[in-house]
């Protein structure tokens, strides 16, 4: 973690820069690589403020605390980032964990809007047959589905058409910023668009 010290009327000794780099080597090691630490010292009469923010990649921490020693002010502040970093984890871990269920009940959600759409569709007359090929004797290659995690954007449906369009996939799930509600777009075989509004 890179750090920068910075003291208001205190000179930073060697021994206070050991003690916040030995502190904040911690939250390092928490946040990974990229993280990037800003500490002000300052001493006031008996008033004794460290201020810490650390800055990543996606997200940023603030603290300060003021006690009569500028060593347990230090300690203090650090512990209370080293509370904030772990609860942005675990609510991350539990986002995550969310997604998954999330992605299985939308291919729930696909599957069951596609096999209605087929039983709703008017039979179409069998087309002249063709003499098959090898690979068609072995039949059906089977189905998997796969489930992945990934971050909601809020998009209208609107936009939801558009995001998909440029991004050459089959199914976008996005959320509603209008409804808050859950939504699946996805590229029919005839060209159209299906949008389910999910009702969770």
């Amino acid at each position: 973690m890179l750090i920068h010290l910075t003291g208001r009327h205190i000179e930073i000794t060697p021994a206070l820069r050991e003690h916040v780099e030995g502190k904040l080597s911690k939250l390092g090691r928490l946040l990974g690589d990229g993280a990037e630490a800003f500490a002000i010292l300052s001493v006031e009469k008996h008033r004794h403020l460290a201020e810490i923010q650390l800055k990543t990649r996606s997200a940023v921490f603030a603290g300060q605390e003021e006690t009569a020693d500028l060593y347990v002010s230090i300690d203090e502040v650090v512990d209370k980032l080293e509370r904030q970093v772990r609860r942005a984890k675990d609510k991350r871990t539990a986002r995550r964990r969310q997604a998954v269920k999330t992605g299985e009940a939308v291919a729930a959600l696909v599957e069951a809007d596609s096999s209605s759409l087929e039983r709703r569709r008017p039979a179409k007359p069998a087309p002249a047959r063709r003499p098959r090929s090898r690979a068609a004797d072995t039949g059906p290659a089977p189905r998997i589905v796969k489930v992945r995690s990934y971050r909601l954007k809020p998009l209208s449906p609107e936009d939801a058409v558009l995001e998909l369009e440029g991004s050459g996939r089959d199914v976008l799930v996005f959320r509603d910023p209008e409804t808050g509600r859950l939504g699946v777009l996805y590229r029919m075989k005839d060209g159209a668009y299906g949008h389910i509004d999910a009702k969770l």
